[in-house]
């Protein structure tokens, strides 16, 4: 899990770096990627999938379009098509694309993966602390990394949790923006920016609020949530293919979230999986930071980890295991930022077989301290 550096000053040949370095595993996860868009979308057909995902490419290039080069230049480094890129990107998204939005024929997926990720914040004795478990398809472990772009001639710096292929899932940018995501899955879905070119591009800016204006000016192609913070702001917003609300906010108060809304109006337009353990998880994280009152980078970490309440609702998911089914969700990784100080730890795969990597943003602009006061006990939640 060292992260790889890439410093080319120029997006096309970084990512052609990218793809050459990782071309192997890229085409392996692309194929298992694309093979489970079609079983759990309403695509009929890979060749459908592609389709869709070509249809992603004229609006990243149109609204991020660096971003947009770099991904070609991954096509490029590991031999793929772009479409197949998109694909490996957009994979959560692409489920929820309806195909009469690109005139393809639909029919019924199969069930949902019942699993998730679990994005806890809050501000201790080291000041703002972020992190979360990423749960996915155990069959994309292997392909964890961690990256950083460091464009030559710059002071950027951008430490990403990512896969190979992928522009970047969650991180910390060098002027103190933290993101990470939960996935939530919208019955609204249609043609956006491809989600980590949205994550990448939020990490990118000078601060939390400029992230949130980013986020708020981009087209979406289905449901996330967006956490993001620099220990000056805390936002977190639910989206959906057309909808985006502010539902947390406030850098003092501890926020927890799981795989499903808190708005009302979002509520409407999601459809969470039969079985999700997206509820009892929330539960458990709720309670568990009730009882342990973590207030370090050590103790949220150690809180992440958790196997309480297993099989179910645990925080370290073992999904795959309960379905014996490696399309189902595991704890492929986590990552966890110290937004004081630029610190992150990153591990892949289950808590109890990777302690994590201690690693920091070297070019870090470390935000000002949060003047003194009162830390909030619980998540604040707007319903």
């Amino acid at each position: 899990m060292e992260p790889v550096r890439f410093d080319q000053p120029d997006p096309r040949a970084r990512g052609q770096a990218h793809g050459e370095m990782w071309r192997d595993p890229i085409a392996a996860l692309a194929d298992i990627r694309l093979g489970l868009t079609v079983r759990r979308s309403r695509f009929v057909s890979a060749q459908d999938v592609r389709i869709a995902a070509g249809a992603h490419l004229p609006v990243l290039e149109k609204h991020l379009p660096q971003l947009y080069q770099e991904l070609l230049g991954i096509a490029d480094g590991s031999g793929m098509t772009p479409q197949d890129i998109v694909v490996l990107n957009q994979y959560t998204d692409l489920r929820d694309v309806p195909p009469e939005r690109v005139g393809r024929p639909s029919t019924e997926p199969e069930v949902g993966d019942p699993g998730g990720c679990t994005a806890i914040y809050f501000t201790g004795a080291e000041g703002p602390v972020l992190g979360q478990t990423w749960d996915m398809h155990a069959s994309a472990e292997p392909f964890v990394r961690m990256m950083s772009i460091e464009p030559k001639g710059t002071d950027e710096q951008v430490l990403c949790f990512t896969l190979t292929g992928c522009l970047g899932m969650a991180g910390l940018g060098q002027d103190a923006v933290g993101v990470t995501i939960n996935n939530l899955s919208s019955t609204d879905g249609g043609l956006g920016v491809v989600w980590p070119a949205v994550v990448r591009a939020m990490l990118a800016e000078p601060s939390a609020q400029a992230a949130r204006d980013r986020l708020l000016a981009l087209p979406l192609s289905s449901g996330h949530y967006y956490t993001l913070a620099d220990g000056r702001d805390f936002f977190g917003y639910e989206t959906s293919g057309e909808l985006k609300v502010l539902t947390q906010c406030g850098p003092r108060a501890a926020h927890l979230h799981t795989n499903h809304c808190f708005d009302p109006v979002l509520r409407q337009r999601e459809a969470v999986p039969r079985g999700s353990t997206s509820f009892g998880r929330l539960n458990m994280a709720t309670t568990l930071y009730a009882q342990q009152r973590p207030s370090t980078l050590d103790e949220l970490w150690s809180l992440l980890g958790s196997h309480e309440g297993m099989p179910g609702s645990q925080l370290c998911t073992h999904q795959d295991e309960v379905h014996d089914d490696d399309s189902y969700s595991r704890t492929c990784g986590r990552i966890a930022m110290r937004l004081r100080t630029g610190e992150v730890r990153a591990a892949r795969g289950c808590s109890e077989r990777d302690a994590g990597l201690d690693l920091r943003v070297d070019r870090y602009n470390a935000p000002p301290q949060l003047p003194p006061g009162k830390m909030s006990r619980f998540a604040t939640v707007k319903s």
